[in-house]
Order: structure tokens, then C-alpha cells, then sequence
């Protein structure tokens, strides 16, 4: 019975979901703002949280300026939800229009000497529009096959909306494959011969059990996942940080930046810390993209 309920409670959001998707995104961004982004501010979601996250990550920064970086967080909040309600229906070709890549041949070239990598992303601008590397339209990405692509995601906690993600990042059965973080160590093993792209969001808070690795990110000591690095070193995979800047409203361009070649040739914390250096720049430049709603130093070094 709780099966069946749970079902209906799916069908029921997803197609409220892609009724409005329909909408032309300029609609969508401005009822965003009416009825996500307004509500928000009246209800304080979250706000003690991002305004004590921006305040120690900028502390030279006066609390009036801090306050306008809030506001700006909030905006585009809205608008990164505004679009990913749009992604739901919207067509591979018009994706594609939203979405370039730039400094393609770090990939290239690391596919032409047979590399498996690794690509670190933050939760920087809108990274579900990340699925136009895998719209039927695109056959390959940086001299990648669409079925050497791969995108890691681990599951939240609400059953509902990871169904909803789930769907929309596996929209294209024929792109890349969808792998569950558990599993990813166990399905490399198994591929390790294939030349792949294994594509994860790195800039998460590690768990209380899992391994991480200290640093110093945004002016505090931080502690970050140990994942992308420990299986870019256990396969000897090259290791590229990757980010999606936006261009214009609603356009996002992926940017990548060589890591390593060889994660096995650096010592242990050393691509962690050279990601969190690259992601603390990208930062500071366009400091509402990053997504300060989540407790990003809830656990820190001792």
C-alpha cells in the first residue's frame, strides 16, 4: 500500500512538473521569483546558514555587502529552480543552444593517450544542465563517445526527489550512464581497460564515517570528500576539475582545467586541495553561483 501511494505521489508531481516545464523560461523565471524565491526570503529559509557561510568565507567584507550577496544567492536560487523545471521537457536541440563547452582539448588529449578521468564538479551554477552532453544530438564530448560518459550522484534522503532527479539526469536512455556512488568503485574495477569520464560533484561536506581530506577553502579549515580522489588514484586516472560558468541568463558554458594526468604520481590530499583551490577562485568571482544553502563545514579538521 505505501508502495502504491508513493507511485501516485510521483506521477502526481511529475506531471505538475512538466505542465509547467511547457512554459517558456522567461515565465518560468518570473514565477520563480513570485512563488520560490519570495517565499524564501519571508520564511528565512536557510538564511542563517548562507549569511554565516559568505560572512566567514569573505571576512573582509562589511555586513551590508554580505547582505547584497545574500540577496543575489536568493535570485539566482530561484532561477536555477526555474530551470531545471524547464530541462524536464525541454528538447536536446534547445538544450544544446543554452550549452557550450570551453578548453575542450584538455579532454582530447587526455583521450587520445588512452586516459580514464575523473572530472571534480562544485555545485556551481547550474550543473543540471550537465545532461546536454548526453542529448541524442551529441554524439561525442572532447573525443569521448556519449557512452564513455559516465555521472556519479548519491542519493538524498527524500525518496520522492531522488525519483525526480533520477528521471531527469536519465532522461537519455542512449547518453551516459547513471551511477550510484556505492557502486562506482566496484563498476571502474570491472571497466578499468575502457577509457571512460567519470563525472561527480565534489565539493560536498564528507559524512561522519567517510574519509576526507583537510584543508584551508575560503579562508577556514575545511574538511572535503576523499572520493574523486581515492578512485582517481586506485585506477590511475587522470583527474580534471570541471565548472560550469554562466555565460548569460539561462546559458552555461563547462570550463575544464587539468588536475593531473596521474592522480597515483601526487601525494595523498594533493588533488583535493588543487580543486578547492581552482573552486575558491571561480568563487570569488561570481560568488552568488555556488550553492551556500548547505552545511558545507559542519564537521571541520580538529
Amino acid at each position: 500500500m505505501k508502495a502504491i501511494f508513493s507511485q501516485i505521489c510521483f506521477l502526481v508531481v511529475y506531471t505538475t512538473i512538466c505542465l509547467f516545464s511547457f512554459l517558456p523560461l522567461r515565465l518560468l523565471y518570473g514565477l520563480s521569483f513570485i512563488f520560490f524565491v519570495l517565499p524564501m526570503r519571508l520564511g528565512g529559509y536557510r538564511k542563517a546558514v548562507v549569511t554565516i557561510n559568505m560572512a566567514r568565507s569573505f571576512p573582509t567584507k562589511s555586513y551590508g555587502e554580505i547582505q547584497r550577496m545574500v540577496r543575489e544567492f536568493y535570485r539566482y536560487l530561484g532561477r536555477l529552480f526555474a530551470e531545471s523545471i524547464w530541462l524536464f521537457t525541454a528538447s536536446g536541440k534547445s538544450v544544446l543552444k543554452r550549452f557550450s563547452i570551453e578548453n575542450c582539448r584538455v579532454l582530447e588529449s587526455l583521450r587520445e593517450k588512452g586516459k580514464s578521468v575523473v572530472v571534480m564538479l562544485p555545485h556551481m551554477g547550474n550543473w543540471e544542465f550537465l545532461r546536454a552532453c548526453s542529448c541524442p544530438e551529441r554524439k561525442t564530448v572532447c573525443g569521448y563517445d556519449v557512452q564513455q560518459l559516465h555521472m556519479v550522484y548519491q542519493r538524498v534522503n527524500s525518496p520522492l526527489f531522488d525519483k525526480l532527479m533520477y528521471t531527469l539526469r536519465n532522461r537519455y536512455k542512449t547518453g551516459w550512464k547513471i551511477l550510484e556512488s556505492k557502486s562506482v568503485a566496484r563498476y571502474m574495477a570491472k571497466h578499468r581497460e575502457t577509457p571512460g569520464v567519470y563525472a561527480m560533484i565534489s565539493d560536498q561536506c564528507p559524512g561522519p564515517a567517510g574519509k576526507n581530506v583537510s584543508g584551508f577553502f575560503l579562508n577556514q579549515p575545511t574538511l572535503m570528500i576523499e572520493g574523486p580522489e581515492a578512485l582517481a588514484r586506485k585506477f590511475g586516472m587522470a583527474v580534471v576539475y570541471g565548472v560550469l560558468k554562466q555565460t548569460d541568463k539561462g546559458r552555461y558554458a563547462l570550463h575544464f582545467s587539468l588536475i593531473t594526468e596521474n592522480a597515483v604520481e601526487t601525494e595523498t590530499g594533493e588533488v583535493s586541495r588543487k580543486f578547492a583551490g581552482l573552486l575558491e577562485k571561480d568563487i570569488e568571482r561570481t560568488p552568488h553561483l555556488w550553492l551556500w544553502s548547505h552545511k558545507r563545514w559542519k564537521r571541520t579538521p580538529s
